[in-house]
């Protein structure tokens, strides 16, 4: 019963008011409308919004990108740090430092790094013949979507890192003897046993980190609130524009559940893709 409780307090209570919001009029600034009942009239308004489209574009862009971008850098760095040493622990300890600075610190630091004007990274760009300078990253709609990127690659790729570092110290050594004495090589002992055993980890981390960037507006909305323009506006951060902005909740919710039901969705694919165990 307490966990019936704390489910339905949680999950199913939040869950069953943003979708109830979705199918009414619900305009804090005009208390003058009420709160009707209006079936899939916000819904039908997300159809013919321009924006949602071009949220919806960023957002694959953003969450397709980020994950891969991430699990790469973030499986070198667990390879890298997959050793025994003595002092190894400094090494990890230094890697894992950007997961634990605020979103807020770091897009502030990052998005003074890269001031067109006083940023450390555009003047040292700027040595090697790239010119980031004039408008800067951040205020190129060309630029700007992929200066949050390698912001949140910076700050998450620790994830995948810690993730996937221990998942390679559960590996049995005597495996790795084995594969060298019937002479496998370094590609053949990756390819044939760690990364079978790595498949459940990466599936599951990278859906976690998917789910995280396509629901979290945080870094987006702190860099650049979703401008110029349009050019970094994602679905996440147009519900939150939309509830706490303009104070259109009807409307907001409404973008909120079809993104829910979009993420549902391809996880039930990715996972029966890719299932965790062979058959």
């Amino acid at each position: 019963m307490p966990s019936i409780v704390l489910v339905v307090a949680v999950i199913a209570y939040p869950l069953l008011t943003g979708i109830s919001l979705s199918l009414h009029t619900v305009v804090m600034t005009r208390p003058d409308l009420g709160r009707p009942f209006v079936w899939f009239e916000n819904f039908v308004r997300m159809v013919q919004d321009p924006v949602i489209l071009v949220a919806a574009r960023n957002t694959a862009i953003y969450v397709v990108v980020g994950v891969v971008s991430q699990f790469i850098v973030g499986l070198i760095a667990a390879v890298v740090l997959n050793r025994r040493s003595k002092h190894i622990w400094v090494a990890r300890t230094v890697v894992m430092l950007p997961w634990f600075l605020p979103p807020i610190a770091a897009a502030y630091m990052f998005a003074f790094m890269i001031d067109p004007r006083y940023g450390v990274l555009t003047k040292m760009l700027s040595f090697v013949g790239i010119d980031i300078s004039g408008q800067g990253v951040l205020a190129d709609p060309n630029l700007a979507l992929w200066g949050a990127l390698l912001v949140e690659l910076w700050r998450s790729y620790p994830f995948f890192a810690l993730f996937l570092l221990a998942a390679l110290q559960g590996i049995p050594e005597e495996l790795s003897e084995a594969a060298a004495l019937d002479g496998a090589t370094r590609y053949g002992y990756f390819r044939h046993i760690v990364w079978p055993m790595l498949k459940p980890v990466v599936i599951a981390s990278t859906l976690l980190e998917g789910i995280r960037l396509a629901n979290s507006p945080t870094m987006l909305l702190l860099l650049t609130n979703g401008g110029p323009g349009d050019s970094t506006q994602v679905l996440s951060l147009y519900a939150f524009q939309q509830a706490y902005q303009r104070f259109d909740f009807g409307y907001a919710s409404a973008i909120a559940v079809a993104l829910l039901v979009v993420v549902i969705g391809f996880t039930s694919v990715y996972v029966r893709v890719n299932p965790s165990k062979e058959p």
